[in-house]
């Protein structure tokens, strides 16, 4: 079980890094991957205090320091205000206080053991959000493997008094088969119900599709940015250069940094639909008229081309993992060479 939910070096892109490295190695190998993808209902608030407890203890914390904790998370109230209006005050029984330092790392704490007792799958979480999956040589052993390690952690989950949340919690297969299998058992939950199986799913920010080509997260994202460029012409006249130029760097190239590096590899013909967006984004700044050459943009905004800007953002996170400034199970891919010989680049 790997956990990147807030941890230094971790993040939502390691995560994702991590699981889609696996599935892509899995593919690479020849075999099936079989992906499932947990949602739990209100998980930070269906905690239980007297379990978060017996956890702290079981962690390793003294007497006292547990005793500190549930003073915390006792004696809790919760209401409503609006307008002037509250209403009446109820006790919080169970339950971390979102929002809080404190309450992000207690949840993890709370979860730590959900693989207890897990064999032949893989889970990755952060917080919350959780994802189990197997590989195998064929798709019916990795459904079984995976139907096994799914009914292991709903136990675990039962005891732990965490809700799953059937209607999100979605399932993919990633495969290169051209023809699967017709008789494949469904992945059920231990009350019978058939877990919904889907082509794309939103992981930590990032549209996962079944043939991992990017496209769906692209079209996506290009909806977006073709809001906020809309809305950068209708107001164009109330903005100075210097403050176009601030506003495209806070809205608009954060949503395009966001996890470039996971599909800088999707078609040249997806990521070209990016780059005309970009190239009207730096019209904007620049006030210049629509045929001006994109070379020429680069230069007088100052800024790269988003392949250049990308690669810079995958060396950035190479140089990273060479460091160890990236979570261990990302670093153990780096390997650094070394000759027989002394020589100065060394």
């Amino acid at each position: 079980m790997y956990q990147s939910g807030f941890r230094k070096k971790h993040s939502t892109i390691t995560a994702a890094m991590k699981v889609l490295n696996d599935i892509t190695e899995a593919l690479d190998k020849k075999q099936h991957c079989v992906s499932l993808f947990i949602d739990l209902s209100k998980a930070f608030d269906t905690v239980d205090h007297a379990i978060l407890r017996q956890r702290l203890s079981s962690v390793g914390l003294s007497e006292h320091a547990v005793a500190w904790f549930v003073n915390y998370l006792s004696d809790r109230t919760q209401c409503t205000q609006f307008d002037g209006l509250r209403s009446v005050k109820l006790s919080v029984l169970n339950g971390v206080p979102q929002g809080s330092v404190l309450g992000p790392l207690l949840f993890t704490i709370y979860i730590n053991n959900l693989d207890k007792n897990v064999q032949n799958a893989q889970l990755h979480f952060y917080a919350d959000d959780t994802v189990i999956y197997c590989c195998a040589s064929s798709l019916t052993k990795a459904f079984q493997n995976l139907q096994t390690a799914f009914n292991t952690v709903q136990h675990t989950l039962s005891q732990l008094k965490l809700i799953l949340n059937t209607d999100k919690t979605k399932l993919m297969v990633f495969s290169k088969a051209r023809n699967r299998p017709l008789n494949l058992s469904p992945i059920t939950t231990c009350q019978g119900k058939e877990i919904e199986v889907v082509t794309s799913y939103k992981y930590l920010g990032i549209l996962i599709d079944d043939g991992l080509s990017f496209k769906i997260h692209i079209q996506q994202l290009t909806k977006k940015l073709k809001l906020k460029l809309g809305f950068y012409f209708r107001n164009k006249a109330c903005f100075s250069f210097e403050a176009r130029r601030r506003l495209v760097s806070a809205t608009f190239m954060p949503l395009l940094d966001y996890g470039d590096i996971l599909y800088t590899n999707a078609s040249a013909q997806c990521l070209r639909s990016i780059d005309t967006l970009y190239h009207g984004t730096l019209r904007f700044i620049l006030n210049c008229k629509t045929l001006t050459h994109h070379c020429t943009l680069y230069t007088r905004v100052g800024w790269p081309s988003l392949v250049t800007r990308r690669l810079s953002h995958w060396y950035t996170f190479i140089y990273k993992a060479i460091l160890g400034l990236l979570p261990f199970y990302l670093g153990i891919f780096i390997v650094q060479k070394c000759g027989g010989y002394s020589l100065r680049s060394r």
